[in-house]
């Protein structure tokens, strides 16, 4: 029986009880899957977790009960299926931006219908990607010219917020009303004996002429092809979450790679205060099409470092950056590195780095208690070049793995991504530096149901 067979049945059967607790074991049962396979297979084929596919569910039935009946709100929400009626009103207003009671009374309307993978299996590679991600489009953008500043410092947080503080002061300074430009920005990598970071900002508009100043540098934005969206300033999370998307879900799905011209943010603005930000994610049209295949993989004795929270990944980073400069292999190019991090996201919130050390290094005392192994065994391979928590790269290997006769997820062993750095030697040098990914989920040979 194949993944869409099998993974619509959990969908029917939620569908069935949407009205009653539902209970994952109870889903997994009718699906005739575990629960882990349950979360991963879920996502991969309809593209939300599980949990949230019933709260969305739930609350688009709740809606149109709202509107075309008199019953009490609190019985609205007793009636799909939620515990309490607080527990109701906050899912009600994350998913439609209103409270029921608003809502009622507006002329919003709120769907999510129910998924049939049997309709959604041909549109996979098109209508799928533009209907799951409508707030990203692919557009050119022009060359812009104006005028720019590059501020630095001795460290990495806060420093975009202190280069808009400076460079907005600047333009004051040159008698530049910045609220007649557009500005653009990036981050800029310099060299590591430097122990600086740097943030250039651009400010333009056509047919302007900029008024000299010293730290304001004429400039031009070369422009090309971008997948762009857009996300509120906020908590320097929500940007890179923003980010991932775009990178490590949509590109993965897209018909495009990534381009060399450097990634972009635009600050756009409202009653002179920084509101949102365009994403601009260069791309370029997809030219081959990568391949899965079935590989053998040895067994991999590695140094591991896990977090967990919404941190866990800066509390990886740094422990493996703390071991990596502690034993002296900065530079070393014998090193291998690998990660892995809870699939699908947003129900559990793991990341883990492993690294392998050149052969006859011994641990110190310190780290014996992170010696561990990435098994061996048959994996399902795709190498590509990606970022972030390879989520789309992901989706498409377990959806591959749902219509594959031969071989399904081992739910015993964990997937992992091998990072392989190289150097382009085209393009923009912003995006010169890139890196290349293998990403194995282990598999098994499939049993029949």
């Amino acid at each position: 029986m194949q993944t869409t067979e099998i993974v619509q049945r959990g969908i029917d059967y939620i569908e069935d009880h949407l009205h009653e607790s539902l209970l994952l074991d109870q889903i997994a049962a009718a699906a005739s899957m575990s629960v882990p396979n349950l979360y991963r297979m879920f996502y991969a084929m309809t593209g939300h977790p599980v949990k949230e596919y019933i709260r969305k569910r739930r609350t688009s039935e709740a809606a149109i009960a709202l509107r075309q009946t008199y019953l009490p709100m609190i019985e609205i929400g007793f009636n799909f299926g939620f515990d309490t009626y607080q527990t109701f009103i906050k899912t009600f207003k994350r998913n439609t931006g209103l409270t029921p009671g608003q809502y009622r009374r507006s002329d919003l309307i709120y769907s999510f219908e129910r998924i049939d993978l049997y309709e959604r299996v041909p549109y996979l590679e098109e209508r799928e990607v533009s209907e799951r991600y409508p707030g990203i489009q692919v557009i050119r953008l022009a060359p812009l010219k104006g005028i720019g500043y590059l501020h630095t410092a001795e460290r990495e947080h806060g420093l975009e917020d202190e280069a808009i503080v400076r460079f907005l002061a600047l333009l004051t300074d040159s008698q530049i009303d910045s609220t007649q430009f557009r500005l653009f920005g990036w981050n800029v990598d310099f060299d590591n004996e430097s122990h600086l970071f740097g943030y250039q900002l651009v400010a333009v508009s056509e047919g302007e002429h900029f008024v000299e100043h010293t730290n304001l540098k004429p400039m031009e934005l070369q422009g090309g092809l971008y997948a762009v969206t857009r996300t509120p300033v906020g908590d320097g999370s929500v940007i890179v979450a923003a980010w991932n998307r775009l990178l490590s879900e949509w590109l993965p799905r897209s018909t495009f790679s990534l381009g060399e011209h450097g990634l972009l943010e635009e600050y756009q603005r409202y009653n002179g205060q920084i509101t949102r930000l365009k994403l601009y994610l260069p791309v370029k049209r997809g030219q081959d099409t990568e391949t899965i295949e079935i590989v053998k993989q040895p067994f991999i004795e590695v140094t591991a470092f896990r977090a967990e929270g919404t941190d866990c990944v800066l509390q990886a980073d740094e422990a493996s950056a703390d071991f990596i400069i502690r034993n002296g292999f900065v530079d070393d190019s014998r090193l291998q590195v690998f990660m892995s991090c809870s699939f699908p996201p947003c129900e559990m919130n793991t990341y883990e780095i492993y690294i392998k050390t050149p052969d006859g290094c011994v641990p110190s005392p310190k780290d014996v208690h992170r010696t561990a192994r990435l098994e061996g065994g048959l994996y399902a391979c795709l190498s590509t070049v990606s970022y972030g928590f390879m989520t789309g790269i992901l989706e498409r290997i377990y959806q591959w793995l749902g219509s594959s006769a031969d071989y399904e997820p081992d739910e015993n062993r964990i997937w992992y991504a091998q990072y392989i750095p190289f150097t382009s030697s085209d393009g923009d040098a912003r995006m010169k530096q890139q890196v290349a990914v293998k990403c194995y989920v282990p598999v098994i040979l499939r049993t029949s149901i």
